[in-house]
Formats: structure tokens, sequence, C-alpha cells
């Protein structure tokens, strides 16, 4: 017999009533309540979007935040900064402008169908709830309300004191990319520039080279490669 499907609504009942903050929202639980392959939440900072909730099996989900990360275009963007939903039911069918750097880059990922929701609570923009699905198509109506639903429940818990805390708690999130920001920190040390710089660097030698740009944050770390010459 088939698993039954989770209770969506019971869970974030359940959520927003602990002090456990989002690791209270299993992220693979939510998903298959939803009906997606994958769902992630990004917070929104000044060096883009930082992927700090995921299931790690959805290797999927958290590639294609790396190149929304990398490339700095995607509807997690679209929904984070101005506040509005981004419904895609097929990437493949967009017109190039859209997104000019990642749908070419996307179509090697399993992914075709996504939504971004924005995590805000009137001006205030925390971030983005994405979601995706490797088959085309509309999310339901129901699927909507449910999305919309945890999206609240997650902003709601964002902005609370145990929400905050899960960052750098007893019990973090798992931050996804602080490889990235420690090979930012070695160049920022050998070059002596600003982090941004740095992050600026990285993106762009991954981005020339259409490497995954936690690959290239490894070789940096490791020192297999130096990335601190302007021919970098």
């Amino acid at each position: 017999m088939p698993a039954p499907v989770p209770d969506l609504t019971a869970l974030l009942t359940a959520a927003t009533h602990t002090s456990q903050g989002l690791a209270a929202l299993p992220p693979a639980v939510c998903a298959d309540a939803l009906g997606v392959d994958g769902l992630t939440i990004s917070l929104l900072d000044k060096r883009g979007l930082e992927l700090i909730w995921y299931d790690p099996a959805d290797t999927a989900g958290t590639a294609f935040e790396d190149l929304q990360y990398t490339l700095g275009e995607g509807p997690a963007c679209d929904a984070a900064r101005t506040g509005e939903p981004v419904v895609v039911p097929d990437l493949r069918t967009l017109p190039e402008h859209r997104w000019p750097a990642l749908l070419p880059a996307v179509r090697a990922l399993p992914v075709r169908a996504v939504f971004a929701l924005p995590l805000h609570l009137g001006a205030i923009h925390l971030g983005a709830l994405t979601g995706h699905r490797s088959a085309p198509g509309h999310p339901t109506r129901a699927q909507m309300a449910d999305a919309l639903a945890l999206a609240e429940a997650a902003t709601l818990i964002l902005l609370t004191p145990a929400g905050t805390s899960d960052l750098s708690g007893h019990n973090p999130l798992p931050l996804h990319r602080a490889l990235i920001h420690q090979a930012a920190g070695v160049i920022t040390v050998r070059l002596d520039i600003p982090i941004d710089q740095a992050l600026a660097r990285l993106r762009a030698y991954a981005f020339t080279h259409d490497r995954p740009i936690l690959e290239v944050a490894h070789d940096v770390v490791h020192h297999h490669f130096r990335l601190d010459s302007p021919a970098s």
C-alpha cells in the first residue's frame, strides 16, 4: 500500500506551537504533502539567497538553488525581491529573455515545474519558499493553498526567537553554502579584497567555466587551485 499523504495542516499547527523553529517542518514530509519533488527555503541577504532549509536527498532542488545563487536570477530571486509569487508550469517553454543565464543552465537538471512564494510580512522581505517537480504542469488550487499556508507558517516561525536561533543556536539549520563562504574568506585574505568582491569572483568563475559553485569553493578551500589572479 502507498504511504499515506501527510496532513500538512496538522504539521503546521504543531510546528507553530513548538520551540524548534523550522526544524519542526521536515522538508521531505512537507514536499510529500504538497505533491512536489522537493522544497527549499532561502533567506535574502546582501549576498543573495542563502539556502537554509532543504532535504539533503533533494539534489535537484539544491542544484537549482545553487544556480540561482550563482547567476543572481530565477523564480526564487524574483519572489524574494518583489514579494510576489512566481509560478512556472514548465521552465523549458519560457522565453529565454526571462532568465537568460538560468534557463539554458537548468536544462541539465530534472526540474520542469517550479513555484516560488515570498516569505514576507508587510514590508519585511525574508526570502522565498520554492517547490519543484520533474514533470511540467500547474499546481492545483489545493496545492497552492497548502503552499501558501506553509510559506506563511515559515515566515511566522522565522520571525520568532526560535526561528532565528535555528541559524546560530544549539541545533542550527544546515548552511548549505558554508563552504562557499569559507572559500570567499580565503580569497578575501589572499587578495585583500572585500567579501562581496570575493563572492563575485567565485560566481563568475563558476559561471564562465560551467562548474557548480560548491565544487569551485571546495577547490579553493582545499588548495587545488588559486582563484587569485585577474585571469581566474
